[in-house]
């Protein structure tokens, strides 16, 4: 194991991946069901414009941003235990070119979120560039659930910022659920009152900010929400949310968006809501 992984990181290390040709599944994204599961101590994921989830959300254009001086570590756990094909970066909408990651690493984990990292990647990325893209040999790709991203050092700013994080490849399992997240939840970003309903693989429910309603379904373990607004002149405004929970199942975090192609650059709104209760409130 420890020959194998020395032979794949030299692999990754000299081998640029060529340009792709058709769409490919981000195994990374949020939207897919990975989840951060450890965060720099500096990191917070209310803070919209710098939260760590900035990484995965499927947008080129929102940043992670820390304090430079030392490194900065994410671990990724991904739905299901992967076959990785490449992995890329994307750092062209930092708002300072110097904010851009220089040196960084990334390693892969088949046993757990804290231990059995293997080195898979070392590279110097270039400032200010999306895209970044690193193949492995297709004789030995590397294979593991957890992603461990290490940012070592930028071009000299005193933060360092962060827009995409990306990984291509083939689930090898497909055991992802979610337990029933039938219940009250009480948001702390703005959302007020969060109830939903499970019944089989589809969602319903309400939310108090502008009278929101929710429909949607679980894949694997991401609930996708279609969200209706009615705003104080009665116009109805539609949002998409991805939306999943903490592994002690007790938090729900997510995202949602609009759906004009400006709006879907960026997300409209983060939350964060704790389950209160086992069983919804009524939605009027």
């Amino acid at each position: 194991m420890r020959y194998l992984g020395a032979m794949i990181f030299a692999l990754a290390l000299a081998a640029p991946a060529a340009a792709q040709t058709g769409p490919a599944t981000d195994l990374f994204a949020f939207s897919q069901g990975a989840r951060l599961v450890q965060v720099p101590d500096d990191a917070e994921f209310t803070a919209m414009d710098s939260s760590p989830l900035n990484l995965i959300d499927g947008s080129a254009t929102t940043d992670w941003t820390g304090e430079a001086g030392r490194p900065a570590v994410f671990v990724l756990e991904l739905a299901e235990r992967t076959e990785l094909s490449r992995v890329a970066f994307d750092t062209a909408f930092l708002n300072r070119d110097e904010k851009s990651p220089r040196a960084i690493r990334v390693e892969l984990s088949d046993t757990s979120a804290r231990s059995g990292f293997v080195p898979i990647l070392a590279a110097d990325l270039k400032m200010k560039k999306d895209g970044q893209s690193f193949g492995f040999d297709p004789e030995h790709r590397p294979v593991g659930r957890w992603v461990r991203l290490t940012i070592a050092s930028n071009y000299g700013d005193d933060y360092t910022g962060f827009t995409g994080f990306h990984g291509y490849g083939r689930p090898l399992t497909a055991t992802a659920t979610l337990p029933d997240v039938t219940g009250r939840y009480e948001g702390w970003s703005g959302w007020g009152t969060l109830n939903l309903t499970q019944s089989g693989d589809t969602l319903t429910g309400c939310y108090e900010y502008q009278a929101g309603r929710v429909t949607g379904r679980i894949d694997g373990r991401v609930m996708t929400l279609d969200m209706v607004e009615t705003g104080p002149d009665g116009a109805p405004r539609r949002l998409l949310g991805y939306f999943g929970l903490t592994p002690d199942g007790g938090r729900l975090i997510g995202f949602a968006r609009g759906l004009t192609e400006s709006d879907r650059l960026g997300y409209a709104t983060y939350m964060s809501a704790d389950r209160r209760a086992n069983r919804p409130g009524a939605c009027r």
